[in-house]
């Protein structure tokens, strides 16, 4: 198994390189193993129509364009599993104020809040950010009674752990599943398969990208599915491979977090050959290759470095009172670029910073 890890700036080409790579298989054997390329959910409509609107390629059989969501509930299919019985959101937020209703008095920083309007939905919230990065109750509770924590911090822990078990119990007592565990029951179904995998999982080639981070649980995905391919592109958008540590507060944190602890999931499987390969920056390619000044801004975002040129009119700077003002002016700068360019926007981005004023 081939796994290679691409990196590049945005606009660098990573997404092409992927949708090319996808055109040269589909073009050589039209007919053959499945090809998998994985996408957030909001993206997957707009990489088919980016394959699509190439003339030479009328259409693809081979070709399945998922969300991490759809690539689970496949690999279930395959695998001969029945798909769970899932829980809806508007179901999770009823069960949670039923819970938080009938443990309110064994909360410790919670009870007064518990009853408040929009509670069960920043709890929701919580809970799935919980699930996505597989923290159990029992972690929860461990954390709870450390006494470097202070009083309020170490409440809080045991009233969420108290809340997360009381969820698992009731979803097992009615044979249900939560939505956020679709790939860990495919990554599990996966590892307990008898025989190896069927024909419909194995894969020729696997393309990944758009993920700015990933959770552990679609990384436990992922590595369960690659050893039944024979090559696999995961893009990221990234100046080049992470180093061991990124600053927290770093705007690439996430990204960074995501392919190191996918890196350290690769170099545990069998047989699994990791390249990595960069892009690099181009002048005369990419997002910004007719806006000299925010290309230059973007390539020296980390280290500033002053302009020479005239910023204008790629660069505007506003200066707001208060918030309200900055949304307020980010919205009719966003509603004067869609009349300017009559509501056809297509791959161009647009972006609006404002600054606040403060009195000298």
């Amino acid at each position: 198994m081939r796994v290679r890890l691409l990196f590049g700036p945005a606009g660098s080409g990573k997404t092409r390189r992927c949708l090319d790579e996808i055109r040269a298989a589909l073009a050589g054997a039209p007919e053959g193993p499945p090809l998998l390329f994985l996408a957030p959910k909001q993206a997957t409509f707009q990489i088919e129509r980016q394959l699509l609107a190439d003339p030479a390629l009328a259409g693809f059989t081979r070709l399945h364009i998922l969300s991490v969501d759809r690539l689970a509930v496949r690999v279930l299919r395959e695998l001969g599993r029945p798909a769970p019985e899932l829980l809806a959101e508007e179901g999770r937020l009823m069960v949670l104020r039923a819970l938080l209703h009938t443990h309110h008095g064994r909360l410790q920083i919670f009870r007064a809040s518990a009853r408040l309007a929009g509670f069960a939905v920043e709890l929701s919230r919580l809970l799935r950010l919980f699930q996505h990065h597989r923290v159990t109750p029992g972690q929860l509770a461990e954390l709870a009674r450390a006494p470097a924590l202070s009083a309020p911090l170490r409440g809080k822990l045991a009233d969420l752990a108290l809340l997360l078990a009381a969820y698992q119990q009731w979803l097992e007592a009615h044979g249900l599943q939560d939505a956020e565990v679709l790939p860990a029951a495919a990554a599990a179904a996966l590892r307990s398969a008898r025989g190896g995998f069927p024909p419909a999982l194995r894969f020729a080639g696997l393309w990944l990208d758009g993920f700015a981070e990933m959770t552990p649980q679609e990384i436990e995905l992922l590595a369960a599915l690659l050893p039944a391919g024979e090559q696999a592109t995961l893009a990221f958008c990234l100046e080049a491979p992470p180093p061991d540590n990124t600053h927290w507060l770093s705007p690439w944190t996430p990204v960074s977090d995501t392919v190191r602890r996918l890196r350290a999931r690769l170099a545990e499987l069998p047989g699994c050959a990791v390249e990595l390969e960069t892009l690099p920056r181009t002048v005369d390619r990419g997002r910004f290759a007719t806006a000299p000044a925010l290309q230059h801004l973007e390539a020296h975002w980390a280290a500033p470095r002053p302009f020479m040129g005239d910023p204008a009119p790629a660069v505007r700077v506003f200066e707001c009172g208060d918030p309200e003002q900055e949304v307020v002016l980010a919205a009719r700068e966003i509603l004067q670029f869609v009349r300017d360019t009559g509501g056809v926007i297509g791959r161009r981005r647009f972006c609006c910073a404002a600054w606040r004023a403060t009195p000298s």
